[in-house]
C-alpha cells in the first residue's frame, strides 16, 4: 500500500528543510538507504519515554517497530531549522488504524551538509478521528 504524504510547500530556499522533507518521504517509503546515508555513524536516537539508542545498526533495528514504516498517511505540519538544530511535527496514520502525533528534534553534525548527529522523538498515540489536521 502506498503511503499518502502531505508536506507543506513552503520549504523553498531552505536546504535543511528540503532535506528533512526528503528524509521523511524516504522514511515513509521505506527507503532506508537514503536515511542511513544521512546518519552520523554514532547517531543517538532518544525515543522519549521508551529508550535511547546509538549507532546506525541500532537505528535500523528500531525502525522495524516504528509507526512511520507502516503508515497509510503522513502529514507534516511544520519543519523548523536554525543552524544545526531542526524540528519536524505532524501526524501518522498506520495501516492498522492507529493515529500518532509526533515531534522530532534534530541535531545536524555541522552547519554544512545533512549528516544527522542526534534525534529526539516525541510520539503520542491518539484515538482515530481525534481532530488531527489532515483527516
Amino acid at each position: 500500500m502506498m503511503t499518502q504524504i502531505i508536506i507543506p510547500s513552503d520549504c523553498g530556499n531552505a536546504p535543511k528543510k528540503n532535506f528533512l522533507k526528503d528524509f521523511y518521504t524516504a522514511w515513509a517509503k521505506d527507503d532506508l538507504d537514503f536515511c542511513k546515508k544521512h546518519l552520523d555513524d554514532h547517531i543517538i536516537w532518544e525515543i522519549v519515554g521508551q529508550n535511547t539508542l546509538s549507532g546506525i545498526e541500532n537505528f535500523e533495528k528500531q525502525l522495524q517497530h516504528y509507526p512511520i514504516r507502516n503508515a497509510s498517511k503522513m502529514v507534516i505540519e511544520t519543519i523548523i531549522t536554525h543552524g544545526t538544530d531542526a524540528s519536524v511535527d505532524g501526524q501518522i496514520w498506520t495501516n492498522e488504524g492507529a493515529v500518532f502525533a509526533f515531534c522530532d528534534v534534530y541535531k545536524f553534525k555541522g552547519f554544512k551538509g545533512f549528516s544527522l548527529k542526534s534525534i529526539k522523538s516525541f510520539w503520542v498515540e491518539l484515538s482515530t478521528g481525534s481532530g488531527c489536521r489532515g483527516n
